[in-house]
């Protein structure tokens, strides 16, 4: 009797065992492959299998299947996935690219020729000097942290203990192996393994350098069914379908060298792969991150009906969205209650910590953002990684930014190249001073025929929740205008004008807000411009010479979002400028004046000047914006016609304009305005159309004495532009046919590389 009762006990047993197990029902692991915008694919992928019941019990990628895996084990919805990979945010992560409101004008510096920087450490040659990654990822690491932080302490770092299971694949290119998370911050395993070779800068963890996990493991099966022992693989690889390399394609050739794409093995017998047709989608076309989320969606629908016959278990979507709302009932608030700096010496953390301007009270991470990205914008900083860690006792978290310092030299190349005779070059010097005083000591020089210049300049900034910049410096500028616009091939006839400048300035900078400063300016200047009174002059004239002592004391708050240097097709500028002119003219006649005696004479004036451009309308490939500009001055004249023109404030709203001496284009009072049209066919290429229209109040003409007068007669001038723009990854490439009215000669064509931009003068 014992011995049936104990075997009907073990049968009893076994029955409740076979039932549980049969209750259970079929573990699902999902695998989601590397591919960059392709692997978005994988969103449609996990939006049909919600949509059909189909369980997942464990998730793992790599690359940008590693970021969708850790977002969908932290518990964001397959509809919240869906709407970030279709939004702005998720394109400017992806891009590099960042938003205005996070860009912090005053650490900015003025706008330079240079096309090439070198930066140099203290190491024995340069080679350290080369650029390591093609986008900024300040924007993705800050999001990450703030997306994934309080999923971290609700599974206290452990990835088995989050909504889904998770593993994130990252490469260790040292030790030539495959690295797995398993826990720690989840935000340092998804940016880890999404380190796409010179895309991204890679990330340091436990000592380690590690890049993107398709250099070693690209569709990681083999991970998921060795950790978690699945009985259903259900997979999405868009890792296969990557074309060869490309010999015009870097990126392609790239691929081909670094990405493992070996055939995953079929460890567990029941796995289904999908593979999502995106021939036409590159790696990183992100722009078409809506095609790559449909494409994953019927590529798996059209499976759907196979994976169904092999998983009986069924999960409703409201059982999943239960239990993801159970476990983010355990996020906690991110309220930040201490700040630990690392990678800086003591001066440096205070620096930085200034910048922060936190007190001791608990503060909202959403309030550190703003100065969290201060600190990058700021020209002493390299890059900043931020990782929120979750205090049980307390209940809130500590910051933990890990900040590198930027290089202490950097050498920047560029100029300009063109069809005329406007060639220049550039070679600009920059050397920080980091750490009790933050400082830079900058110099540059233009050299070129037509312009030539020197500057040299020191800049002190003070962090705090107010900062301030202040710059002293001197500048030497040298513009010659030819008579003639002469080409490569022709002779240039001598100079018509030729203005010199040496200056010495002082500047007080705040910010006004993030992209708006408050500057003033304390300036001694040096002109002395030499010219000839009438252009009928030959090679044995002698030119007049006006020389005006000046001091001058400017104030100027602008605000700058404009996308580019030179070519801009998005963003605003607007900038309100006042200054007084206090000075003494001394007037040295030529050959060509009528007047023989050196004079001299003082002058005082105050002006006004206000310009604003706003390009309003942004749709797919078309950009229109305008531009208005207006000066109001109590300038006088000078002694003769010409020295007057070369003295008064100048319209120039084309770069080629700013290699003229258009007098018509130059008047004491004007206001002036126009239209930009830009349509982009393509990611880097503009077809741009301009008109301007310029008004002057009072005309500045020659009288009978060659001096300046008046004419009150209502005037306009007109310039017309039109131009191809190739913005290559050195410098905007453009041939433009350009007119001028009330010009001896109307119409010019250039063939331009590079930058029309100068150093700034004490006569804007």
């Amino acid at each position: 009797m014992k011995l049936m009762h104990r075997k009907m006990t073990l049968t009893t047993w076994l029955l409740v065992l076979i039932a549980v197990i049969e209750s259970r029902g079929q573990s699902v692991g999902v695998v989601l492959s590397g591919g960059g915008a392709t692997a978005l694919a994988h969103v449609g992928f996990l939006k049909a299998l919600e949509e059909h019941d189909i369980p997942i019990d464990y998730i793992g990628g790599t690359s940008m299947g590693a970021v969708i895996a850790a977002m969908y084990a932290s518990g964001y919805s397959v509809a919240e996935l869906d709407s970030l990979v279709r939004s702005d945010e998720f394109m400017h992560m992806a891009t590099g690219f960042m938003p205005d409101e996070l860009q912090f004008y005053l650490k900015h510096y003025d706008s330079d020729a240079g096309f090439v920087n070198l930066k140099y450490g203290g190491g024995k040659n340069f080679t350290n000097s080369l650029p390591t990654n093609l986008i900024n990822p300040v924007l993705m690491d800050w999001n990450f942290m703030e997306d994934f932080s309080q999923a971290d302490a609700a599974s206290s770092g452990n990835f088995d203990s989050l909504f889904i299971p998770l593993r994130c694949i990252a490469a260790d290119v040292q030790h030539k192996k495959q690295i797995i998370f398993r826990n720690g911050p989840i935000n340092i395993a998804a940016r880890a393994s999404c380190t796409y070779p010179f895309y991204l800068p890679p990330r340091r963890v436990d000592g380690n350098l590690l890049f993107d996990g398709g250099i070693y493991n690209n569709f990681p099966v083999d991970v998921i069914y060795t950790e978690f022992l699945p009985d259903v693989i259900l997979g999405c690889n868009v890792s296969g379908i990557v074309a060869g390399p490309d010999e015009d394609d870097v990126f392609s050739q790239l691929q081909s060298m670094i990405l493992f794409r070996s055939e995953y093995t079929r460890l567990c017998e029941n796995t289904i792969v999908i593979e999502p047709g995106l021939e036409n989608i590159g790696t990183f076309d992100f722009e078409l991150m809506s095609e790559a989320t449909q494409i994953g969606y019927t590529t798996t629908i059209d499976s759907i009906s196979v994976i169904q016959n092999m998983i009986q278990r069924r999960v409703t979507l409201a059982e999943k969205n239960e239990a993801r709302k159970k476990f983010r009932a355990r996020f906690k608030p991110i309220v930040i209650e201490h700040i630990e700096i690392e990678g800086l010496d003591k001066s440096q953390r205070n620096y930085v910590r200034k910048i922060m301007g936190r007190k001791s009270d608990p503060i909202a991470l959403e309030k550190l953002k703003k100065p969290y990205f201060r600190i990058f914008d700021d020209d002493k900083i390299k890059s900043i990684f931020p990782v929120a860690r979750y205090n049980n006792k307390t209940g809130m978290y500590s910051l933990i930014l890990d900040v590198k310092k930027e290089k202490d030299l950097m050498l920047s190349f560029g100029g300009n190249y063109s069809s005329r005779s406007i060639n220049t070059g550039y070679i600009g010097l920059r050397y920080n001073v980091f750490g009790i005083t933050s400082a830079t000591l900058s110099a540059n020089t233009y050299f070129g025929r037509f312009y030539g210049s020197v500057n040299g300049n020191v800049r002190w900034d003070i962090s705090g929740v107010y900062p301030v910049s202040i710059q002293g410096g001197f500048t030497l500028n040298r513009w010659d205008f030819y008579k003639s616009l002469a080409t490569f091939f022709e002779d240039v006839k001598p100079s018509y004008v030729l203005m010199n400048e040496r200056f010495g300035n002082l500047s007080i900078s705040t910010p006004a807000g993030n992209k708006g400063m408050i500057r003033t300016d304390l300036i001694y200047s040096y002109m002395f411009d030499q010219y000839y009174q009438t252009p009928d002059f030959i090679s044995t004239d002698t030119a007049d010479r006006t020389d005006f002592d000046a001091g001058i004391l400017r104030l100027t708050w602008e605000r700058n979002t404009l996308n580019k240097k030179q070519y801009a097709n998005r963003g605003t500028f607007f900038s309100v400028s006042g200054k007084g002119v206090l000075g003494v003219e001394t007037i040295i006649p030529g050959s060509t004046s009528v007047i023989r005696d050196t004079t001299e004479t003082d002058h005082l004036w105050y002006s006004m000047k206000m310009q604003y451009s706003n390009f309003f309308l942004n749709h797919n490939a078309l950009h229109l914006g305008f531009s208005l500009e207006a000066v109001a001055s109590t300038q006088d004249f000078f002694h003769n016609y010409i020295a007057s023109s070369i003295a008064a404030p100048a319209y120039t709203p084309i770069p080629e304009s700013r290699t003229l001496f258009m007098p018509q284009f130059r008047a004491h009072n004007y206001a002036a305005g126009g239209m930009m049209f830009v349509i982009s066919p393509g990611k880097n290429f503009d077809i741009r159309m301009e008109g301007y229209m310029f008004n002057p109040f009072g005309t500045i003409v020659r009288n009978s004495f060659n001096e300046a007068a008046y004419d009150w007669q209502k005037q306009q001038y007109f310039i017309g532009s039109g131009s191809l723009i190739l913005h290559s990854p050195l410098g905007p490439l453009s041939i433009s046919a350009n007119y001028y009215d009330k010009k001896e000669e109307p119409w010019s064509f250039l063939f331009n590389f590079g930058y029309i931009i100068f150093n700034r003068s004490s006569r804007d």
